[in-house]
């Protein structure tokens, strides 16, 4: 006689819910990425499936200790699993975008030269009718980030060298960062990139000013988000990290 199989524990559908709202997520971040959807709308998707993980998750955890005590392995493992599926998308932000970095004011434009930031020239062809501005908004983004500790360190670089140096420098340093470089001039002191966000791809314009100061040279530089309004920390963060690459290149001259 053929036995009839075992019935499955209903349990598996808690981690079956959360591969269908990661794959949601995953959906939304291509079709950002694709420019099939805004980011806004991305956003909602983004925060109303996390919660609902979170909220499948917590559930899972109440199932798992329903497993425990009933010695059901079925329901403990799939509990399990659809706790982890759902730490996910908390997990995913705070590791790109840093729980610091949730704090920072909602501005989209940082530079270390704040009362005379570097101009955008070559990038404004690139730019579309709906992007952000190109120019600098003064004192009512300049105040926030002054006013915020969290670019305290978002300072001017001072270097050793000639103006032509560090702006090949600069270039260098963008592109081993991944930068596509679209202008450089180095005895101008000019350097124009573009960049993008690690995950869902926002395009973020970079300038380099480079000028000489005594026996040596200041570089400035700002980094702006073309279409958000509110960064999350992402152009100091960029800033952030080419400083000190390039500090560290120019030290090992």
């Amino acid at each position: 006689m053929i036995r009839s199989a075992r019935k499955r524990h209903w349990s598996r559908w808690l981690y079956r819910v959360q591969w269908t709202l990661l794959a949601i997520i995953a959906l939304a971040v291509a079709a950002v990425r694709l420019g099939l959807l805004h980011y806004l709308t991305a956003f909602e998707v983004f925060k109303y499936a996390g919660l609902a993980a979170v909220a499948v998750a917590l559930a899972s955890i109440l199932v798992f200790i329903w497993g425990l005590v009933k010695r059901h392995p079925e329901a403990r493992s799939a509990a399990l699993w659809a706790t982890i599926l759902g730490a996910i998308p908390v997990a995913i932000p705070l590791f790109t975008v840093g729980e610091h970095n949730f704090r920072a004011p909602p501005i989209h434009d940082i530079s270390t030269d704040l009362k005379n930031p570097p101009a955008f020239e070559a990038v404004l062809s690139l730019r579309g009718p709906g992007d952000n501005r190109a120019d600098y908004a003064g004192d009512a983004v300049a105040s926030q980030q002054r006013n915020s500790p969290l670019y305290e360190d978002i300072q001017p670089l001072l270097l050793n060298m000639t103006v032509a140096e560090a702006t090949e420098l600069a270039a260098s340093v963008a592109e081993e960062l991944g930068w596509r470089v679209v202008a450089k001039s180095p005895n101008k002191g000019r350097l124009e990139a573009v960049a993008r966000t690690p995950v869902l791809g926002f395009t973020e314009d970079v300038v380099v000013r480079v000028k000489k100061e005594g026996q040596g040279v200041t570089v400035d530089i700002r980094s702006a988000s073309r279409s958000r309004a509110a960064d999350f920390g992402s152009n100091g963060q960029r800033i952030r990290t080419f400083l000190k690459e390039m500090t560290s290149r120019a030290e090992g001259r």
